[in-house]
């Protein structure tokens, strides 16, 4: 049997954990809990169309379909709910994001997941008043906290977890124990001495936890809502509000300049009163060319690489972590479009 060390359990480390034990390999995973990890405070929002111009996510059909399979058939296994299938209210601000909304929405491509909408629903009564509106379908939010902390609980049949922080001077002596090692670290990997000259391009994240006020009655909420920051329902009047993007950042604690930017768009969109009642922050393992690190170390044959999933790794984890599992159990070849021998040999 296989013995493979994944080193990191976020979404990245987690999901591949699964597929590689679902092809029969005996499975460790280390993971020292590092601060600043994106995947714990992350809220697995899964949207069709990103951006200021309303780009479909590249692939988003395959990967979704993936995705919705994949985390399906864990919630089975664990016996926990962390899928849930929640469309997106896209406030748009000016007759121009309209215009733009709309030609998108008229395209072949586009059509299945964006439409125009005059109401708000649930989000009606505590939004402010003058928006033009769009629809996201296939839209979807994954529980991570939920996801990694049972997974890493549901120990056995050859799946152990090591508490601990990988120390790169002990590889000789882990390769010993182990036929493959798997490095899946988050925004530590900028510091890997096995896979050097990658354009890495982290970006700080963070994110507040709000709770709208009841009034009268509990707040119902069953849809996403976004114009700059996005509105995530995660429990009765509880939302998690974010995120922002920090290209140049002093340490990984929640700051008060992001607290204010996040809650100046706050005040924007909604006329309800709200209470913050967390801040959370996180360091995002993203790459200039948007795709994701799988691959070989050139400088050890039995070490690889599965990161840079960026803000998408709730879609992107599930169908990668499958190709890689492919890759090491099977002998697949990967995908060039995400093989690191793009850079590393001047692909």
């Amino acid at each position: 049997m296989r013995k493979i060390l994944i080193v990191g359990q976020g979404i990245a480390g987690t999901m591949l954990a699964w597929a590689l034990r679902r092809k029969n390999a005996r499975v460790h995973i280390s993971d020292g809990n590092l601060a600043g990890s994106s995947s714990p405070v992350a809220a697995g929002v899964i949207n069709p169309v990103t951006g200021k111009r309303f780009v479909k996510t590249w692939r988003f059909d395959e990967f979704f379909d993936a995705a919705r399979s994949a985390y399906r058939s864990l919630e089975q296994e664990l016996g926990i709910k962390i899928w849930s299938e929640q469309p997106v209210v896209r406030l748009l601000a000016t007759a121009e994001e309209a215009n733009d909304w709309s030609a998108r929405c008229a395209l072949p491509d586009y059509a299945g997941h964006m439409a125009e909408i005059t109401d708000a629903g649930d989000w009606s009564p505590h939004i402010k008043p003058g928006w033009r509106l769009g629809l996201l379908r296939e839209a979807a939010r994954v529980n991570f906290a939920e996801l990694i902390t049972t997974f890493r609980k549901n120990t056995g049949s050859g799946l152990e977890f090591r508490p601990e922080t990988f120390d790169y001077q002990n590889i000789d002596r882990e390769l010993m124990e182990y036929d493959q090692i798997v490095f899946c670290e988050g925004f530590r990997a900028v510091e890997n001495p096995f896979f050097p000259g990658l354009p890495w391009q982290p970006a700080k994240g963070e994110a507040l936890l709000i709770r709208l006020r009841e009034g009268p009655k509990s707040v119902r909420i069953h849809q996403m809502l976004k114009k700059t920051v996005t509105l995530v329902p995660l429990d009765e009047n509880l939302f998690w509000a974010g995120g922002s993007y920090q290209w140049y950042y002093p340490d990984t604690e929640p700051s008060a300049g992001e607290r204010d930017y996040i809650l100046n768009h706050l005040f924007e969109m909604l006329s309800a009163p709200f209470d913050i009642v967390g801040h959370v922050a996180g360091i995002r393992p993203t790459v200039k060319d948007r795709r994701p690190f799988i691959g070989q170390s050139r400088i050890r044959d039995n070490i690889f690489i599965f990161n840079g999933l960026g803000t998408k790794g709730a879609l992107l984890a599930p169908y990668w972590a499958g190709h890689l599992a492919d890759h090491l159990m099977d002998g697949k070849p990967l995908d060039p479009a995400v093989d690191i021998r793009r850079f590393v040999m001047g692909g």
